[in-house]
């Protein structure tokens, strides 16, 4: 246990994985979790001990699954392995630390979503904001930004990272501490703290990245300090220099369409709401991508949609390029199915982690690249004409690859059975010399048997004897007395002779000879191949594009799908604009399209009643994925559109209570409101499914008011907004504000029933239809004509129309507001308010105070204009 206590005190945060022969064993307070969070059987190790120690453990194939769960769960795992071969009679195999794994730092496929990008990020605060250094390790890809605070806990919110890297407490100023401590709260992932010194002084580990990035670290100094953090926990973590080969780019916010996680969550961009499907998502229609490295590029384009008109529009051009060459498209595709993940690769190859199988698969790809350009030069279109020297090949890296490796290379080098015979005269020697060996153990059985007599007499082999000769229990009085006693089993006995201990010594001399020239052999071919990873890179950096523009293209084409208008405007106009999933799920031609206009100088904002059920939220929905889908470069659902470009957008479409931190619906509610308050700017496209909802009636209708007033306000944010409510009172702010309107969804009267018509009018609703919709969802007919009974009452006393009596002191055309705010819906005045106002409670006992109570309650509500 010496050894294990060793290794564990070097990675006390991981996971110990730790190898004893065929098994992987975890001791300690590393049995105890594990086995909770894996379902592994918890034993112990010397039972016989007063205190015997927690041990759990699994066979050595099946280490990468659980390892690979356990990183799914934001933990480390360290991996403890033998560092030399064990042999007989040897009592203690040295052992050290050969992996730490870590949820952002992985690169084997087993750990990894093939789909996805799986970030690890470092963060540095400084005076003026926060310093980002983005990366993936599998894929080399690095982005360096600078947030300032106000933007800086949204912009990290937004990002899918597994793993943060953050400095200690002690090495954040005090000035800063609160407001970093504010903008990293919401970091969903791993994180992990970093020793200062990889901040302050040492940039030496950036020197690999000077030629391609010396420009872009030089002006930024927060990214830069972050970037230095990155790389030194990457080079301890992977055991050698990390991210050699990067591209590192810029990263602004500015230049994206920016939305938080909450947002994607609400939309079902990627995931569906809970309990619900997989093609309930935004993803699961348009990722038609080939490849994995083709659908890692569109969902990043989904994940950050575009906002510079120039970008967007390429993007739209080269679908459109593909669209008109359907046959083409085609056969690209066709051609493309099954090709290995050039990105992941090369990225491993730069690490010297990669397998014979990854040989394997490079090779496999380069043969591909002159089909899939014969394919392309078919396309008539400039921007394919560019990429076409990217996927030329690298021929001698082919040739090398091919005469050297076999058909179908095995997962590990050590193995053997990876090189060809034929390429490495050497090789071939050392084969013939343990085949023969081989070959001769194999005509022993057989000369054995005729010696003996014993025809059921075989030779066997295992790790721990070697070659042995195996004799049941009732023909042992015919062995020779040449025959060595190895080991005794319960229905046989197994023997050596002299003769067959020197042929396997020689054979499996000759095995191990052949191993360890075939493993010399394929680390100078994985040299060879790493000395091309940048050509590597370029070439799945273009078909990535490629892929992912062409899937764009094939979602266009099969769903009808529109090129949309982009400018600089302040213009939302989507004519016959339809939700991308739902017309999906529903049978053909049964979805109603409807119409959006906004424009922020006459119609910012459309204020949208109507019943539950009658495709309010949908609308707000399928409002937000044709701004989504058309700045991330795809066509749109729509028969025609024109987006001005939206900056950031909000929606607000639902909360639910986060009882980890004590917040109610309501308060969930009032900060995402907040949050759209403060940082909607003219450019925003705000969606909004109720406002104060989680609150009392007046309260929350007052609210509601307030916040529809400020959207407005000449000297508010003024962001195109789409506002579903029901609170009807809210349309009469049509008469106050001038660019809202009042839209409607509209539904059929039949007697007591009603059609959902799902058509968006202008115009507002006068009904929410509330009972009509618990009546469809089956309440009991009882508790049905209750409802009605009451309701009517209450519209009786026209409960709302006090609540305007109350705040306003005149009548909608010439009545006054109180401090300049505009006012709610003017009301006949209850004869009460002005006896209140004559009141003197200073001259007044208690008991008048309470005489007074009892005689207004005595003569009730007065009687509501008609």
């Amino acid at each position: 246990m010496a050894q294990y206590h060793a290794a564990k005190s070097q990675h006390p945060d991981a996971f110990l994985f730790f190898r004893m022969g065929d098994f992987y064993e975890l001791f300690f307070e590393d049995a105890v979790e594990a086995a909770r969070l894996l379902g592994l059987t918890l034993t112990s190790r010397n039972k016989q001990d007063p205190n015997p120690i927690p041990m759990c453990g699994m066979p050595w194939h099946q280490r990468d699954g659980y390892v690979a769960r356990l990183l799914r769960l934001d933990r480390k795992v360290a991996i403890c392995d033998q560092l030399e071969e064990s042999s007989p009679g040897r009592k203690l195999v040295p052992r050290g630390v050969t992996e730490v794994l870590t949820p952002g730092s992985v690169v084997g496929e087993a750990f990894l979503d093939p789909i996805a990008n799986n970030f690890i990020a470092a963060l540095w605060p400084g005076p003026e904001g926060i310093g980002l250094c983005l990366a993936d390790a599998s894929t080399s890809e690095v982005r360096l930004a600078e947030l300032t605070w106000e933007e800086s806990a949204g912009a990290l919110a937004s990002l899918r990272v597994s793993e943060w890297l953050l400095p200690d407490a002690a090495a954040v100023p005090s000035a800063l501490a609160e407001r970093f401590a504010a903008s990293t709260a919401g970091l969903a992932g791993a994180r992990s703290t970093l020793a200062t010194g990889a901040y302050l002084d040492d940039f030496r580990a950036l020197e690999r990245w000077r030629d391609a990035a010396r420009e872009l670290l030089d002006s930024l100094s927060l990214a830069r300090a972050a970037a230095a953090a990155l790389l030194a926990y990457l080079d301890v973590v992977q055991g050698g220099t990390a991210l050699v080969h990067a591209r590192v780019e810029s990263w602004r916010a500015a230049r994206t369409l920016r939305f938080d996680a909450a947002t994607a969550r609400h939309l079902e961009l990627f995931q569906p709401q809970p309990g619900g499907e997989i093609s309930h998502t935004l993803w699961h229609h348009l990722n038609f991508a080939v490849t994995p490295l083709g659908a890692r590029r569109l969902r990043g384009w989904l994940e950050r949609p575009l906002a510079e008109r120039a970008a967007i529009e390429a993007r739209h051009d080269a679908i459109a390029v593909w669209i008109s060459e359907g046959v083409t498209r085609a056969g690209f595709r066709e051609a493309l199915k099954g090709f290995p993940d050039l990105d992941r690769l090369a990225s491993r190859l730069a690490l010297a982690r990669s397998t014979p199988r990854d040989l394997g698969a490079l090779r496999d790809a380069l043969a591909r690249l002159p089909q899939l350009c014969a394919v392309l030069g078919e396309l008539r279109a400039p921007a394919v004409a560019a990429i076409l020297p990217a996927l030329a090949g690298i021929p001698s890296l082919l040739d090398d690859l091919s005469r050297a490796l076999v058909d179908d290379p095995p997962p590990l080098s050590r193995d053997g059975g990876v090189i060809r015979e034929g390429f490495d005269a050497h090789r071939d020697q050392v084969s013939a010399l343990a085949r023969s060996g081989k070959h001769w153990i194999a005509e022993l059985e057989a000369s054995e048997r005729a010696r003996t007599g014993i025809a059921t007499l075989r030779i066997g082999y295992n790790r721990v004897f070697g070659y042995y000769l195996e004799v049941t229990r009732p023909h042992l009085e015919r062995v020779p007395a040449d025959y060595e006693r190895r080991q005794t089993l319960t229905t046989a006995e197994r023997f050596v002779t002299p003769e067959l201990k020197h042929k396997e010594s020689e054979v499996l001399g000759a095995e191990d000879k052949l191993r360890a020239r075939e493993h010399e052999l394929f680390v100078a071919l994985r040299d060879r191949a790493a000395e091309h990873v940048v050509r590597l890179q370029r070439a799945a950096d273009a078909l990535a594009e490629l892929d992912a523009l062409s899937g764009l293209a094939e979602a266009a084409a099969r769903f009808g799908w529109t090129r949309p208008a982009i400018d600089d405007s302040d213009v939302l106009e989507l004519i016959g604009a339809r939700h991308p999933v739902v017309e999906r799920l529903l049978p053909r031609g049964e979805f109603v399209p409807n119409d959006v206009r906004l424009a922020g100088g006459e119609r910012q904002i459309l204020l949208l009643t109507g019943p539950n059920m009658g495709g309010k939220s949908t609308y707000l929905r399928q409002t937000a994925m044709a701004v989504i889908l058309a700045q991330a470069g795809s066509y749109v659902p729509v028969e025609r559109a024109r987006i001005g470009i939206v900056d950031r957008l909000f929606t607000r479409v639902g909360a639910a209570d986060r009882l980890g931190s004590g917040h109610s619906t309501f308060m969930v509610e009032m900060q995402e409101t907040a949050d759209i308050l403060r940082n909607s700017t003219p450019r925003s496209l705000v969606l909004l499914d109720e406002i104060g909802r989680g609150t009392a009636t007046y309260d929350g209708l007052a609210l509601a008011w307030a916040v529809t007033e400020h959207l407005h306000a000449a000297d508010g944010p003024r962001p195109r907004t789409i506002f579903a409510t029901h609170y009807h009172e809210l349309t009469q702010l049509s008469d106050s504000l001038t660019r809202l309107r009042n839209v409607n969804v509209t539904v059929k009267e039949w007697g007591d029933d009603i059609v959902f018509l799902h058509r968006i009018a202008e115009g507002s609703a006068d009904r929410s239809y509330g009972i009509h919709v618990a009546q469809l969802a089956g309440l009991p007919a009882r508790v049905i004509a209750r409802a009605k009974q009451v309701l009517h009452e209450l519209e009786s006393e026209r409960t709302a129309e006090h609540l305007g009596g109350s705040i306003t002191t005149g009548g909608a055309e010439g009545g006054r507001s109180v401090d300049g705010v505009v006012g709610l819906p003017a009301r006949e005045l209850d004869p009460r308010l002005e006896e209140l106002d004559r009141l003197v409670p200073d001259t007044m006992t208690p008991i008048e105070a309470l005489q007074k109570l009892i005689e207004w309650k005595r003569r009730g509500v007065p009687p509501a204009p008609r």
